[in-house]
């Protein structure tokens, strides 16, 4: 999809998967190493354990697909082969810390005067600008600075990280997005334009929108592994097997009860409990529990009944009767569980890649399956140096053609937002899908989000709540996630509601949709039947496994996924129950990715007229995320375990308790230098000789954290460039000076509050700014809007259908 333009990757560990992504869409992307190599080389797990610049599956995991070059700035001769690449690129992504480039004579002000169609990124922990920017950051800072450390493990444990480290990640696949929605730009203007990602920011979206309670009066969310919380009462969703550990999924919602009702209909017949106990007003459990209408134990004797249950089966009982049944239910995996399973086989998805003289390893594959433009892995990852002679030698190349994007737009026009005259048909919901075309939607596409007052989509019905109350119009999940949309609610079971999706998907250019497999071509509403009436269609179809496969009616949210996945037992404690991290972390990982698909399929429709269906698995992209535990396990054999927050390249590294209830600080030593001076700032120069020494030295620095705050140990620390940082709860991340910076909290009105707060766009354009919604989305609010200006009902027709039902 994007093989006509040249990436320059100047990232390090921080960024790579930017890069990667784009050389996974087609791009030729170029990794750009210092001449001693990237520091991501040094970063494990290694292949056969053996340290080394070609040893690092870290690295491995993350430049796959690229070519690889070594250059010194400071050296003339490379100085002019790196600015002759700048010449002929397209995109060029860096993670220097912020002033590092510019430093270099390689800041966005400077390439763009010898490239102006360069569409420069950079990642960094904060940001290019703010009170945090040039902060010294590692992954287990920026996670504590994005909220989502305080709300992952246990409630009677330190905040807890994944150990694979995941903020690059996060931030990385933002860039992507980035990029491509200023490359739409560029097609439109001829200019390009620097795109600037902070990982803090980019992290919080795995927060399940819980970064706003504070902003709408809701009650702070609290750590608490395999349970969910109704008004301060625990429900657990955790229970021991025969082989490990089943989770469960939020089954006692409005939007979610039934999956309760099915769970203990299976109980019941197997003789654990009486069938009547099924049949319970599940929809309301939750609320009910909550507001006190229940007495606070009534769960007890389901939680017996469910342990007792569970004891019985075994992983493979419990995934089978999950498909058959449609439970809200997920065995814990390990890695290996998935990675070797009959539903990733199936679907063909890790991908053998070697070369001359390497072995073949698997690789975790696509991200989606592209029905015209399948990815392909071309390329293994870059020897140091490996394709310096054919890159120093090469003719001058020329950044590639730009078309008109949208036919209309002038090319040369003053920069408008990226993506006007974009349509979008969003039968998305949650969170996976409805975050991905919120991007989408802010950088200018009319998105027509359709959904219904039947069934409320599960979001609706999800804190954080304005003011704490319950109410479908007062979440303010649901309103961040769909912001900058045209709602309209249909009866999708009506015949009558069917044409309407018919009629607006022969407007769009783009339908998305996230129910189960098969329910669209049951309502006669798949690829087939709407490629006809509007041949040229993107549609992309993303669920928890895919499309195909044994297990593609596995039904569930991210929680479920992120337990099929391996991501339970990678934030957890050693020999500890699997914590997992917060919430449907996988949502936010497959958002991304669908937003990513979504953007690469326009850019291959503009070129070629052709549309496409894209099939795309939530565990599968999750995976990415993964990658070099991924490949420890198939390169290795070695299955990552549980770590709690310690780390294999650094040390102390962890969460140290802060003065306070609940507070935590962030702290990590890489290196001898940082090691050294945090002996001298909290006193303790007798422990510089005994950094082997772990509990000892843990002791001593949870000694001085307990007597400081958490601002108080970030200053002493941030002073002597030793990376530390608060673990923030959610009211500390409405206060975060550096998120207020970047605008991260917006007002908007609301018909009924009359005002709420919504979380902004996390990739920030120096000329396309997102656009800031008008207000909130009430249910039906465009109905009007929709039916009669974009598919020109009549008011006769619309009354008609008001009155048949139709439109609720």
């Amino acid at each position: 999809m994007l093989s006509p333009y040249r990436v320059l990757d100047l990232t390090d560990e921080s960024g790579l998967l930017c890069g990667q992504i784009l050389a996974d869409l087609g791009a030729d992307v170029i990794q750009i190493e210092p001449p001693e190599g990237s520091s991501a080389r040094r970063i494990g797990p290694y292949r056969n354990e053996n340290e080394g610049p070609e040893a690092s599956l870290f690295w491995a995991a993350y430049t796959r697909n690229k070519r690889g070059i070594t250059l010194d700035p400071g050296l003339e001769s490379d100085r002019e082969v790196l600015l002759r690449l700048v010449a002929g690129a397209d995109f060029l992504i860096e993670s220097g810390h912020p002033g590092q480039m510019a430093e270099l004579g390689l800041a966005y002000e400077d390439l763009v005067r010898i490239q102006p169609g360069l569409i420069y990124v950079s990642i960094t922990a904060f940001g290019q600008t703010g009170p945090k920017a040039k902060w010294c950051t590692s992954d287990l800072t920026q996670v504590a600075a994005s909220g989502f450390a305080y709300l992952s493990g246990d409630a009677r444990s330190a905040p807890t990280r994944i150990c694979v480290p995941q903020a690059h990640a996060h931030a990385g696949s933002d860039a992507a997005i980035g990029a491509l929605i200023a490359h739409m730009e560029r097609l439109r203007s001829g200019r390009g334009q620097h795109v600037d990602v902070s990982a803090q920011q980019s992290m919080t979206l795995s927060n399940m929108f819980r970064t706003l309670d504070e902003a709408v009066g809701m009650p702070r969310a609290e750590r608490l592994a395999g349970g969910l919380q109704a008004g301060g009462i625990v429900i657990p969703i955790r229970h021991r097997t025969r082989d490990g550990w089943v989770t469960l999924g939020p089954a006692v919602m409005p939007s979610t009860g039934h999956f309760m009702r099915r769970l203990l209909t299976w109980v019941a017949e197997e003789g654990f409990c009486d069938a009547d106990l099924a049949e319970q007003d599940w929809g309301t459990f939750g609320i009910r529990l909550g507001a006190g209408v229940l007495p606070p134990d009534t769960y007890d004797p389901v939680e017996r009944v469910l342990d007792e249950f569970f004891a019985t089966k075994t992983h493979a009982e419990l995934l089978q009767a999950a498909i058959e049944r449609k439970l809200l239910i997920a065995p814990v995996f390990r890695i290996d569980e998935i990675v070797d399973s009959d539903q990733l086989a199936e679907r063909d998805f890790a991908v053998a890649i070697g070369s001359e003289g390497r072995t073949a390893d698997r690789y975790p594959g696509p991200f989606a399956k592209f029905s015209r433009t399948p990815l392909a892995y071309r390329r293994a990852p870059p020897r140091l140096d490996e394709h310096t002679a054919e890159l120093r030698s090469e003719a001058m190349r020329k950044p590639a053609p730009l078309r008109n994007f949208p036919p209309t737009a002038a090319l040369g026009s003053q920069s408008s937002l990226p993506l006007t005259g974009v349509k979008i048909l969003d039968l998305f919901w949650v969170i996976a899908g409805p975050t991905a075309t919120r991007v989408l939607a802010d950088h200018g596409a009319t998105v027509v989000r359709v959904e219904s007052s039947k069934h409320l989509d599960t979001l609706r019905v999800s804190p954080p709540w304005q003011f704490g109350q319950p109410h479908p119009e007062g979440a303010a999940g649901f309103q961040s996630a769909n912001a900058n949309k045209l709602g309209i609610t249909i009866d999708l079971g009506t015949e009558e509601g069917r044409a309407i999706v018919l009629d607006l998907a022969r407007w769009a250019d783009v339908v998305t949709e996230s129910f189960a497999p098969g329910v669209m071509k049951a309502r006669g509403l798949d690829y087939p039947v709407l490629r006809e009436i509007k041949p040229d269609l993107i549609m992309i179809s993303s669920c928890i496994m895919g499309q195909t496969g044994p297990w593609r009616n596995f039904t569930g949210f991210g929680r479920l996924a992120a337990s099929l996945a391996g991501f339970q037992p990678l934030a957890s404690w050693p020999g500890q129950p699997p914590a997992g991290p917060f919430g449907a972390y996988t949502d936010a990982i497959a958002s991304r990715y669908n937003a990513l698909a979504i953007l690469a399929a326009l850019e291959h429709r503009e070129r070629t007229g052709e549309g496409q269906y894209i099939d795309q698995s939530q565990t599968e992209a999750a995976l990415h995320y993964l990658a070099p535990a991924f490949l420890d396990w198939t390169v290795n054999g070695h299955l990552t375990d549980a770590m709690g927050n310690a780390d294999d390249e650094s040390f102390p590294h962890g969460m140290y308790p802060a003065a306070g209830e609940d507070c935590w600080v962030a702290i990590a030593a890489r290196s001898d230098e940082e090691w050294r001076s945090l002996c001298e700032v909290i006193e303790r120069q007798d422990l510089v000789n005994k950094r082997h020494a772990r509990a000892e030295v843990e002791a001593a620095l949870s000694d001085w954290t307990r007597a400081h705050t958490a601002d108080e140990v970030e200053a002493a620390l941030q002073a002597r460039r030793i990376p530390a940082h608060a673990a923030l709860d959610t009211p500390g991340l409405f206060s975060d000076p550096q998120l207020r910076h970047r605008g991260h909290f917006i007002e908007i009105p609301h018909d009924i509050y009359p005002t709420t707060t919504i979380e902004s766009s996390r990739v920030q354009l120096s000329r396309s700014a997102a656009r800031k919604p008008e207000r909130a989305l009430t249910l039906g609010r465009d109905n009007h809007k929709v039916l009669e200006e974009l598919l020109g009902y009549s008011d006769e027709r619309i009354a008609s259908l008001e009155q048949q039902g139709v439109l609720r």
